[in-house]
């Protein structure tokens, strides 16, 4: 069995004005499971001549060409009208979109926008939108296939987990299936990470990995050919490798391996943030169930609110500053005591890109974890730009919090 080809089309003027394009990663861990390889990504703008020129490239190249995008009901949406033109079909009106419509938005009449969305391409397969108004298509050429997908991800993803994988593997009972496996990992830049793991990936040359750096994470992706155990093998060495350093698989999250932590051992956490804003808190509360063990947190921007919110003492400020260890310890007491909490964690630091000294340089940060009779400090300097800085000051304090547990 052969690995086959796919290629992906993500249409959109905004992605070539600016907008950042995040969608091959999440085709790819869908196709690969199906037996391909993304081997080439292309991003037209809204012109139906550049689409169409696009997906007639493709066809010549791959097995299963993915459009995603330009579907929706404004003058700008072209990619069934560029479909049309690269198979040489015609646009039909169907009345079963136009009926699921109907009973969707309750209306007897469709108004032209949206019959306007009951367009198909001549032969296609619609692929019906529970979370919106464009229809997906499944479009055979010979031996090949095209798919026309939405292009909000709310849109297209359940329309690929409910309907089209099993399409897909119908179409291609030839494919050869690949299993894989995400590895999440925290404190190790992608060099650091790439040149632990080495060793598996020298021993297992059948194999095919992948490593993605992140704000003080780096996700490191393993692939393998289904039904050969190699996989199993796989993991099981670069889990042996990795040790703390491995926080979860798949879609964990360090604000999800906090929860599993804090709700296993049955404590509580409360927090202090200073140059990170709330994004601790905003991670946190990204987990279901986060409330059973987070308590809440003060953003404590200014050098009054750290007193008068946690009770950081003002000769502390005066004496160290308030990006100093010290403040950062009285932070974290003063949040596990104003919340009650198990333990309490405080974050700050100087975020740019301005404000930083020779002492106190831009992208220094300080952290404390305080709780059950110990306080934990620790000092980061940090780089980049001043998302950069606030996003892995918000991934280490909550590695440091699981690990606190664990």
């Amino acid at each position: 069995m052969r690995q086959l080809k796919a290629e992906i089309i993500c249409t959109g003027s905004e992605l070539l004005n600016g907008k950042l394009n995040l969608y091959v990663p999440l085709f790819h861990e869908r196709l690969s499971a199906l037996g391909f390889g993304i081997t080439r990504e292309q991003c037209p703008g809204d012109g139906a001549a550049d689409i169409a020129a696009c997906m007639s490239d493709a066809l010549k190249r791959a097995d299963l060409v993915l459009v995603c995008g330009g579907l929706g009901p404004t003058f700008d949406d072209q990619t069934r009208q560029a479909a049309a033109r690269a198979l040489h079909r015609r646009l039909t009106y169907s009345k079963t979109c136009e009926k699921l419509l109907s009973a969707a938005y309750s209306l007897r009449v469709l108004p032209p926008n949206l019959a306007d969305q009951c367009l198909l391409v001549g032969g296609a397969k619609a692929i019906e939108n529970r979370n919106g108004s464009a229809f997906g298509e499944i479009l055979r050429e010979g031996r090949k296939i095209m798919i026309l997908l939405p292009g909000p991800r709310s849109e297209w993803e359940p329309m690929f987990e409910s309907f089209l994988a099993s399409e897909i593997r119908k179409a291609f009972p030839g494919a050869r299936r690949v299993d894989s496996v995400k590895f999440k990992i925290a404190g190790l830049g992608e060099p650091q990470a790439e040149a632990l793991l080495r060793p598996v990936i020298k021993k297992y040359p059948e194999a095919s990995f992948t490593i993605l750096a992140g704000p003080y994470t780096v996700e490191f992706i393993a692939s393998a050919p289904s039904g050969t155990g190699l996989l199993t093998k796989v993991r099981a060495a670069c889990v042996r490798l990795l040790k703390e350093k491995l926080y979860g698989f798949g879609e964990d999250t360090l604000a999800s391996a906090v929860g599993k932590a804090f709700s296993a051992a049955g404590r509580t956490i409360s927090g202090a943030e200073s140059c990170t804003g709330g994004l601790v808190s905003e991670l946190l509360t990204d987990v279901p169930g986060s409330s059973l063990y987070f308590l809440g947190a003060a953003v404590t921007y200014s050098n009054f609110a750290k007193m008068a919110i946690l009770g950081v003492r003002g000769s502390t400020i005066k004496k160290y500053g308030a990006v100093s260890p010290q403040c950062a310890a009285e932070m974290a007491r003063g949040a596990a005591g104003r919340f009650g909490s198990d333990y309490g964690f405080a974050v700050t630091g100087i975020a740019g890109p301005d404000g930083g000294t020779p002492g106190k340089p831009v992208g220094l940060v300080h952290f404390a974890v305080a709780g059950r009779g110990k306080t934990r400090l620790f000092e980061r300097r940090f780089r980049h730009s001043r998302r950069q800085i606030r996003a892995c000051a918000a991934n280490f304090i909550l590695d440091e919090l699981r690990k606190v547990i664990e």
